[in-house]
């Protein structure tokens, strides 16, 4: 991810009910651009065959909400979309290729996904995918309630 990607993101607005996902729009955009740059939280832009980015993903820490039990080793990943291209049935072969990325390069033996409850359309595609939910929980500061997915790499 490029720091022009990360400035794109905290743009995007969504539209209810998932202007959840909207970044916060307050005096800190540097130090959110920031987080987005540090390679341990291993952030990537997604670009599409006319090198527009659509999206980001990341892997690892950054997919884990505070409150959750993250105990059982896995490989987290997060990730969000270009509000435009929401709704629109793109969502399986952009989470293709975010999740084929993350098992190829980093070998996980279980990958999970943490994802706010009220998002039935997104819960839907990753059961598609063969995850399965394993886990619920309200995070630690707002109490929104979140399910865990998870899935065995090698089931396709």
């Amino acid at each position: 991810m490029e720091e022009r990607d990360a400035r794109d993101i905290l743009r995007w607005r969504y539209t209810t009910p998932y202007d959840f996902y909207d970044p916060p729009d307050d005096d800190r955009q540097d130090y959110y651009v920031s987080q987005f740059l540090k390679p341990e939280l291993m952030f990537h832009a997604i670009v599409d065959a006319e090198d527009r980015f659509v999206g980001y993903c990341s892997y690892g820490l950054d997919g884990q909400v505070p409150g959750g039990d993250y105990s059982e080793d896995a490989l987290d990943i997060g990730l969000g979309m270009r509000p435009e291209f929401t709704g629109q049935g793109r969502g399986a072969a952009f989470f293709n290729i975010i999740l084929d990325h993350g098992i190829k390069i980093l070998v996980p033996d279980k990958v999970r996904l943490t994802v706010a409850s009220f998002n039935r359309r997104a819960m839907r595609l990753y059961e598609n995918f063969g995850f399965i939910e394993v886990d619920e929980f309200s995070d630690a500061l707002f109490e929104v309630p979140y399910t865990v997915l998870t899935r065995d790499p090698t089931n396709t």
